[in-house]
This record gives C-alpha cells, structure tokens and sequence, in this order.
C-alpha cells in the first residue's frame, strides 16, 4: 500500500538511523533500546527534559520524571533530534533558530514514532477510524497522533497520485553570482524545497532561476502555480548562491502572479539569476487577490 507515498529528507534521515542500529520493529522504538544503540546517556529527574553533549563528546538526555512514560519517550526523541540533527547552545541562539529547531524536532518526533517504512509493512484496515486506531495501538502513540500521522500519509499519497513522477531529470548548473556561466536550460525553471523545520504540508520555498535572456529583456515573468515542481535536494541548497525575492516583487491579478523581475534587476542588477520566494508572501499575495476578487462580485 502508499504506492505514490514520498518521503521527506527527514524520513529518510529517520529511517537510516533505525536500520542502521537495528530499530526495525515498533517495539525496538524504546528509551533504552535507541540510547544502548545510539550510545546516549539517560537520566531521569524532576526538570523539564533537554539534551546536551560534553566537551569530550558524551551525549546526554536529561528526562523529566513526573510525566507519563509515553511523554518521556516522547521527550526522549525530541531531545534526541537535538543530539543528531543540532549544534550549538541554545540559550545564545537566535529566536529564529531556536524555533527552527524545536519545529525539526516535532516533525522528528511524529516520523521516530511512527515510521514509514514500518507502518507500511503492516495491513492497515479500509476503514479510517479504524485505521487510525491500529496506528495508535502498534506504535503505542494517542489516537490523536496517530491521526495526524495517517492523514499525513494519505495527503501525501494522494497527491503523489495525482502528480506521478515525468521522469525529468536535473539537468541545470545553478548560476553563481558574478559568473557569466548558466544552465542548459533556456527558459526559467523553478525548484521547490521542502524544509524539514516546516510546519507546512507544502513546499516552503520555490527557487526561480532566470535563464540571461528572461531576464534582460523582460518586466515581469508569471509564475506558472499550476505546475508542480521538482523538488531541490538539501545539498544543493547549501551550495546555491541567491538572492531573496521579497513579497513587494510579486503581484497578483485575477489568480495570476508575476514576479517583477524590473525590480530585481534594479536591486541586483544581471549577475544574480537564482532568486528564493518564501511559500508564507505567496501564499498571502494570493489570499489578497482573492479578497478583492470577492469584493466585486
């Protein structure tokens, strides 16, 4: 079952870490099962749970002992993503990357509890309540979080369905500010990323690279929405030089919207071709169009 269903980086990087050690049945998914295997030291005591890692690299998990033993395995995780996936102390962090985080952790809680590639090994009911329930019953998680972690696979299922894979491989070269050299492509082209610190069931940025013509000679460019995106890789988002396009670069009329490349160009001038668009200012440049669209009718 879940044919079309597509793991996130984050599941991926899960589903490593457990076959990797051995964690290949709901209930290896223990405290003392993951800490023996992943070599973390636990404590329990009347605190708030956390995580921290010595100078000589002993990794610890501090556990509040006044909460319930699904609680604790499930600040045992959370506190465990912070080991694996999180460097630096957070008492000197920015807001903006502490939040980052603890939503990395969230998400990284809901796939260690249930993973995908466990779930999908078992015969699940055509019935949704009853489902959910059996969710909840193998992995020892609240009907409520087995609910959210089933219509996360049935979303994703079914979009899958409706978009499968064309098959177009990643043929582009990503320009780099200040060099002359481009892609193979010789028309604008836009990745999507999904950030595994997201909240979102989409994706959280589109990448918009500009082909040298596009944008010399054009005023604006209409982002085709309709269209779905191919995904950019972790990995290559880190390598990729570009510029912010900012919520005043984009309009919206009637459902269209165009990024106004006049104003990057202005901003930038010609040597940045790859610019981000935040999902959050799309999202709020359709809603507004949308309101004034009901206004007049």
């Amino acid at each position: 079952m879940f044919k079309h269903y597509k793991k996130t980086h984050l599941e991926h990087f899960v589903e490593e870490i457990y076959i990797t050690h051995s964690i290949l049945q709901p209930e290896d998914i223990t405290i003392s099962k993951l800490s023996e295997e992943l070599n973390v030291l636990v404590n329990y005591a009347p605190m708030t749970s956390r995580a921290y890692e010595s100078a000589l690299g002993i990794r610890y998990v501090m556990i509040d002992n006044r909460i319930s033993p699904m609680k604790q395995r499930f600040d045992f995780l959370h506190e465990l993503c912070h080991i694996l996936r999180h460097a630096g102390n957070q008492t000197v962090l920015p807001i903006s990357f502490i939040k980052a985080q603890e939503e990395d952790a969230e998400k990284f809680v809901l796939y260690a509890t249930m993973p995908f590639f466990m779930l999908q090994s078992y015969k699940l009911s055509d019935d949704y309540y009853i489902a959910v329930q059996q969710i909840s019953e193998l992995f020892g998680v609240s009907v409520n979080m087995a609910k959210m972690r089933f219509d996360q696979i049935l979303r994703r299922e079914y979009e899958g369905e409706l978009w499968p894979s064309r098959g177009v491989k990643n043929s582009y070269t990503f320009y780099h500010a200040g060099d002359s050299r481009g892609h193979s492509s010789e028309h604008p082209v836009i990745f999507a990323y999904y950030d595994p610190h997201s909240t979102l069931d989409g994706p959280d940025q589109l990448i918009v690279c500009l082909d040298p013509h596009t944008l010399s000679t054009q005023s604006e460019w209409m982002i085709p929405l309709e269209e779905r995106f191919q995904e950019m890789e972790l990995e290559t988002i880190g390598n990729l030089e570009y510029a912010p396009a900012e919520r005043r670069d984009l309009i919206c009329f009637d459902g269209e919207l165009t990024l106004q490349l006049h104003q990057l160009v202005l901003r930038y001038g010609l040597s940045v071709r790859n610019f981000v668009l935040q999902m959050k200012d799309v999202e709020k440049i359709l809603e507004a169009d949308q309101g004034t669209v009901r206004r007049f009718l």
